[in-house]
């Protein structure tokens, strides 16, 4: 009995050195240790107790506590890893771990990706032709001033390596919403709507490299050279295909690995990942003259295409947007959340391109130029 006594107040002790410790290595180590917020989200500020806030007091300081905790970061990568290696399981609910370290994203209210690959959330018909009137009404709008409109669909990484997801998730289904509205667009209205699966599939095959990265949602500087050339090819400009003799393909460092950042273990799971660069095209000299981060971009190129380009797209465009200034003059990029009408006409484009991922693609019927 008197042991278990001692047992007791050995262990009470000893939670209390280490408690004590850790705040004092804390205040002299703070300075050099990762103390960045991962999350997409403001971390709780400490609450001021007061007659209006006492009833709420408790709570708020328990989230303020556990967001501000001593060596958080440290003991979130320690759990996501306990997690991820001990037991091949997600620390975040969006992220699924497939077969090989392949990371994808399963978040169902931004786009739900793992619907699109199971064929879960198709359109109605009603839903299809709703879509197609709004991407005539604003083709039609911008071929009015002379203009030309095209419509860009980034395949999903699900869909592209497959055969990386869990077993429980099955094949690919043959029917899906983006391939849906791919055929509906190009059955019922003339639109031209550029949707590269074949494209990446092909080079998928012929390369030893991946064109997707394994640890985030979005296609490498391959996949986008695949895409770009795709949509150049539907503008009349032609690029060396990726397989090409003539094209060089170098590893230039890790990606951002949004995925892999979403389990807090980037720095450890991008090892086994890589970003390129293409070569051995002709890139006209193209500069980047205007880069506001991830609003607007803008490429001047010498001695190519006389035409201007306008695109409006998501992430997914960042990865293309290089390759396409590269062969027009004048090419204008803007992220649809930052994208203005006036900065439109300001621009005055001959050429309007709207792009959109594949678990987006709902986006095409409510988009708007003006």
């Amino acid at each position: 009995m008197e042991e278990r006594k001692v047992g007791k107040i050995i262990i009470f002790f000893a939670f209390i050195i280490i408690i004590c410790c850790s705040r004092v290595i804390w205040f002299f180590s703070e300075r050099y240790l990762d103390t960045t917020n991962y999350e997409n989200r403001q971390l709780a500020m400490r609450p001021v107790l007061s007659f209006n806030s006492y009833k709420t007091f408790s709570r708020d300081y328990t989230a303020y506590f556990n967001d501000n905790i001593q060596f958080r970061n440290y003991l979130i990568k320690m759990n996501s890893a306990i997690d991820y290696y001990c037991f091949g399981q997600s620390s975040n609910d969006e992220v699924v771990i497939g077969k090989d370290n392949w990371l994808f994203y399963s978040r169902i209210d931004d786009g739900d990706p793992i619907g699109c690959y199971k064929g879960t959330n198709l359109f109605t018909e009603e839903e299809l032709k709703s879509i197609a009137e709004n991407c005539v009404k604003q083709r039609d709008f911008v071929v009015s001033q002379g203009k030309e409109f095209v419509i860009f669909i980034a395949p999903n990484k699900e869909r592209i390596y497959s055969e990386f997801m869990p077993a429980r998730y099955g094949k690919p289904a043959e029917n899906y919403r983006a391939l849906q509205l791919y055929d509906y667009l190009l059955n019922n209205t003339d639109l031209r709507v550029i949707y590269p699966y074949d494209e990446l599939m092909r080079a998928k095959e012929n390369l030893n490299e991946t064109i997707y990265s394994k640890t985030d949602t979005h296609w490498n500087y391959l996949g986008g050279y695949v895409g770009a050339t795709a949509l150049l090819k539907a503008l009349d400009v032609n690029m060396p295909d990726i397989s090409s003799e003539n094209i060089k393909i170098n590893v230039s460092g890790k990606p951002y690995g949004d995925l892999a950042r979403m389990l807090n273990l980037r720095s450890v799971l991008t090892k086994d990942d890589h970003e390129y660069t293409v070569s051995g095209f002709d890139m006209h000299d193209v500069r980047c003259i205007d880069d506001d981060l991830d609003n607007s971009r803008c490429y001047k190129s010498v001695n190519a295409d006389s035409r201007c380009v306008y695109v409006i797209g998501d992430s997914f465009i960042e990865h293309m947007e290089g390759y396409i200034g590269s062969q027009f003059n004048n090419t204008y990029v803007r992220h649809y959340a930052s994208y203005t009408y006036d900065d439109y006409v300001d621009c005055n484009p001959d050429i309007m391109v709207y792009e959109c991922v594949e678990r987006r693609v709902d986006v095409l019927g409510s988009f708007s130029i003006q």
